[in-house]
């Protein structure tokens, strides 16, 4: 049995850019969105309630959605951060595929 981890930067960077346009894109369109769907006064009145059935559960879970995507990013980025504390090669890997240095 191997004792190795591998791992390919370029996934972990790519996998941590994907996450990232998630969570923007979550916190750009949709957290906005359901703020303003839960203050339409027709719902806050009530009226709508007996209509829109388990409607605040729903915006809830896609909510509770950006946070785990949020830590599924602290987590990555946890792991590369620790990574470029333990080997300088591997940061630089790392900071090209950010973008952050050439």
């Amino acid at each position: 049995m191997s004792q190795e981890i591998k791992m390919s930067v370029d996934e972990m960077v790519s996998f941590l850019k994907y996450i990232e346009k998630i969570i923007t894109e979550l916190e750009v369109n949709m957290k906005p969105a359901i703020e303003n769907l839960n203050n339409i006064q027709f719902y806050l009145d009530g009226k709508a309630k007996k209509n829109m059935g388990s409607y605040t559960d729903a915006n809830n879970r896609m909510l509770e959605l950006n946070n785990l995507y949020s830590r599924a990013f602290s987590v990555v980025n946890g792991i590369m951060n620790s990574m470029i504390e333990e080997d300088e090669a591997l940061a630089t890997e790392i900071a090209k595929g950010l973008g952050l240095i050439e």
